[in-house]
């Protein structure tokens, strides 16, 4: 059984040495997208991009951060990094390193070059604020089986009601307390 659970920003990534190896991987994980993992290249559009990402957000969310389609224009993709990742030092590097690196094996040369989009936006500390931003993983996080709701935001103190993975938990942390660094300490409860 191959393991997913490779880091692919740092230059590593999952590949199947043959056809065996490749079916196996394809029917261990019934929720792979048929993007990263397949052998085929796409048109580049929009759709296409964000069903190729799906394959990378898991190691983004894990981290706290999320990638946003912005555009695809003229072999340009837009991509907006959020949550824990948009404001991350290594961001540069998991833009370059990590995410172009997968289109550009999805997409081949009609992928010119990615940029990143940044958000200027900056909020309260309140509990709408927080569910807000928590928004961009909630869809993910469904995926793994899980739900987050964030009950209160008091002091430097969010609690947040969360089922699901403690990876992914330990990202949830770390995008509130990126986005929003009043808070010091989340809180879970079950």
């Amino acid at each position: 059984m191959l393991v997913k659970r490779t880091r692919i920003f740092l230059g590593s990534s999952v590949r199947a040495s043959n056809s065996s190896a490749a079916a196996e991987s394809s029917s261990s994980s019934s929720s792979s997208s048929p993007g990263l993992y397949s052998a085929k290249q796409f048109d580049l559009t929009v759709p296409n991009v964000d069903m190729v990402l799906e394959d990378v957000r898991p190691y983004l969310i894990a981290d706290g951060g999320n990638v946003d389609v912005v555009s695809v224009e003229d072999g340009v993709v837009s991509l907006k990094l959020q949550g824990a990742c948009g404001s991350c030092p290594s961001s540069t590097t998991t833009m370059k390193m990590g995410i172009e690196r997968v289109l550009k094996e999805k997409f081949g040369d009609a992928l010119k070059d990615i940029q990143q989009v940044f958000d200027e936006e900056n909020r309260e500390t309140t509990v709408e604020a927080v569910n807000g931003h928590l928004d961009i993983l909630r869809p993910a996080i469904k995926n793994f089986g899980g739900s987050v709701e964030v009950l209160s935001v008091e002091g430097g103190d969010c609690h947040v009601k969360y089922v699901g993975p403690d990876s992914i938990g330990s990202g949830i942390r770390a995008a509130i307390k990126e986005k929003f660094p009043d808070i010091v300490n989340v809180v879970f409860t079950g």
